[in-house]
Order: structure tokens, then C-alpha cells, then sequence
């Protein structure tokens, strides 16, 4: 299956992708000028000028804008200056860069983008993004009623909820209901994010960064995972990452009869760790360490190193099959011990982080 990847201004990057065009269904990217819309930190303040002569070799996959937020400031969605700004980068990156559409988070937003009444509209596809949660076929129904309602181009693509990767009855499920609805939507699953399965830290840490963005708080949400959140459970149960809904690049084939295309995350990790990524499901191959290509689970790759190799065969089955009852079950901490081992202390050098 095809892979839909970041996009991020950094040149050896951007010349590994167009050297892998032929294995990338789309990529995606935020705005890097003016209030910050997307779901991540900023990589650096730039032009659409320059935005549009990146996205210029991708003729040939589609390109999507994140406008991803949790939230926008409630001004901002009866601000038309600030809205139609939005929109005039939009439109400026449709005509000089051939971007498909968005992907939109915020359901106010997009009605509040919506009354800019622009003649592009119809044109820009509204994609709902990962945090949509998009669980069932109801719930992607709503969203496109939404979108169809407020004259936007429907998805040509939807990504489904990490929470299907690990159940097939649903996944299969789902995806058959919507395309009975849209034959010709794909389906995109994502596959390396690594946080906890079902997490229940997600909707306030989403939150946590649009807080952030917007300038209303300090960006502290990493000390507060750190202490509070995914790191301390983690680091305090590394067994319990087994759980997690990831999809390891061998078993991407599991879900060729289900998805059309598979997500990979981590922009905000740098270029090294996405091009790692990308070599590792172009192939269905990784012999390494498994948390070096987690993006939330990454952190981990410092203290743990384990054996991807050692996970076949049968991992897939093993875990599709996990009952959630973690108190009285011992799997996933079997394969910790068999496959993993502690990795001493080290100081990385700083380039390692660029």
C-alpha cells in the first residue's frame, strides 16, 4: 500500500521523498506563516512562496494543509480578516501548488471558513483529521454531512481511529458501510503513533497544545506527560506499549483488504526518523528497534531496545486477539522480557536530535 507522510522544509528531505514519489499516495503539511492552525508545533515562519516551490515536484501525489487544531480562538471564527487570510493561503496554494484540500479538526472552524463564500471552496477537499476519531461509519457520516453542508468538496480520503487497527470485525465493518455509501473513498489507517491504546490523556493534550499555540498558555504539556500522562505509563509499564494500536511495517499486509493507504506520523522528530520510517514500510521490513519508529512512543528508543525482528511470527494474531484485561493476563510483558533489552545511559549528541 501506498504512504501518506509528512512534508517538512528540510532540503535531504525533500529530495529522499521525490526519490520515493512512486511508493507515496500524499503528503501532508501545515501553514508556515501567520497563527499557528495546525495540531503540532511550529518547524519554522516562512512564505507561501516558498511553501508552493516545496510542494511544486509533487505534481503527481495529493497535498494536504493541516488546519488540524484541536480549536482556533473562539474570536477567530466571527474574525473575517483573520479568516479570510486563512483562505487567501489556501487559495494561493491551490493555484500556485495544486493542493487538494485540508484537514480540518475543528468543526467550528470549517463552518467559520465556510462564510468566506470564496469560489475555491468547492474545490478544496475537507478531510477530517486522525483526532476525529473516526471509529465507526456513523461517525464518518456525520462529518460528511458536515462538509457537504458547508459546500466544501467531499474527502476523497478518510483516515479511520487507531482504535480499529487492532480489530478486524470493526475495521472490516466500517470500511464496508462507508464505501457502500462512498465506493470511491479510501481508506487510510495510521500506523506508527505508539501511544496508549484507547488513551485517555488524548482529547486534553490536544487541547493542551492548542492552549499553547494560541499563545494562552506555556507549552508544558510535555513535562505534564512526563509526570501525569503516557510517559510516566509507560515508563512505569513498558510492557503495556504491546497494546498500543500500531501496525509494524510486516504486517502492513494484514490490511490491504481493508485500507487503500497508510498514515505515518512524526513530523515534529525531524527528517532522519521520517526517512527511517518511510524505508521501513516502503519495504515491510525493519530489522531495529521498534520504538525508533513510534512517533509518541519514540522516547522510549533512549531506555528500551526492541527486537523487531524477534516479534515474528504470529505478533499480529497475538495481540488482534487481546482481551484488554491486563491484570490477569502476562503477554504482553512476555514479550517484553524476549524480545527487548535495557539500553545503559547515554548523552546523545545534539546533531542526533536534528
Amino acid at each position: 500500500m501506498k504512504l501518506s507522510v509528512p512534508l517538512i522544509p528540510d532540503e535531504s528531505y525533500l529530495r529522499f521523498l521525490k526519490k520515493n514519489i512512486q511508493c507515496l499516495e500524499s503528503v501532508y503539511f501545515p501553514l508556515v506563516s501567520g497563527p499557528v492552525l495546525d495540531s503540532r508545533i511550529r518547524l519554522k515562519e516562512a512564505g507561501p512562496d516558498e511553501l508552493a516551490g516545496e510542494l511544486k515536484p509533487f505534481k503527481t501525489i495529493k497535498k494536504y494543509c493541516l488546519l488540524n487544531s484541536r480549536f482556533v480562538h473562539p474570536q477567530a471564527y466571527h474574525d473575517r480578516d483573520f479568516l479570510s487570510r486563512t483562505m487567501d493561503q489556501l487559495e494561493f496554494l491551490a493555484l500556485h501548488a495544486g493542493i487538494n484540500g485540508f484537514v480540518f479538526s475543528d468543526a467550528y472552524f470549517l463552518n467559520a471558513l465556510s462564510r468566506t463564500n470564496r469560489d475555491i471552496i468547492p474545490d478544496l477537499e475537507a478531510v477530517p483529521g486522525i483526532n476525529c476519531m473516526m471509529d465507526s461509519s456513523q461517525k464518518a457520516f456525520a462529518f460528511f454531512n458536515l462538509i457537504e453542508d458547508a459546500g466544501f468538496k467531499t474527502p476523497g480520503k478518510i483516515a479511520l481511529d487507531r482504535s480499529l487497527n487492532r480489530d478486524f470485525t470493526r475495521l472490516e465493518k466500517t470500511v464496508r458501510e462507508i464505501k457502500g455509501r462512498y465506493p470511491s473513498i479510501k481508506i487510510e489507517v495510521l500506523a506508527n503513533e505508539g501511544c496508549i491504546d484507547l488513551c485517555p490523556f488524548k482529547l486534553t493534550h490536544d487541547a493542551q497544545i492548542s492552549f499553547s499555540n494560541l499563545g494562552l498558555s506555556k507549552a508544558t504539556h510535555d513535562l505534564t506527560n512526563r509526570t501525569l500522562g503516557c510517559h510516566a505509563y509507560f515508563f512505569k509499564n513498558p510492557e503495556r506499549f504491546f497494546s498500543s494500536p500500531f501496525i509494524r511495517p510486516e504486517d502492513v499486509s494484514a490490511y490491504q483488504n481493508s485500507a487503500d493507504t497508510v498514515k505515518l506520523c512524526g513530523r515534529t522528530l525531524g527528517p532522519k526518523f521520517l526517512m527511517n520510517c518511510i524505508i521501513a514500510y516502503r519495504d515491510a521490513s525493519y530489522d531495529g528497534n521498534l520504538f525508533s519508529l513510534m512517533d509518541a512512543a519514540h522516547w522510549l528508543s533512549d531506555h528500551i531496545h526492541i527486537d523487531n525482528k524477534k516479534l515474528d511470527p504470529g505478533f499480529l494474531s497475538v495481540l488482534t486477539s487481546c482481551s484488554k484485561n491486563c491484570g490477569n493476563c502476562s503477554t504482553c510483558r512476555n514479550l517484553l522480557i524476549t524480545t527487548s533489552r535495557h539500553k545503559p545511559f547515554k548523552i546523545k549528541a545534539y546533531e542526533e536530535y536534528l
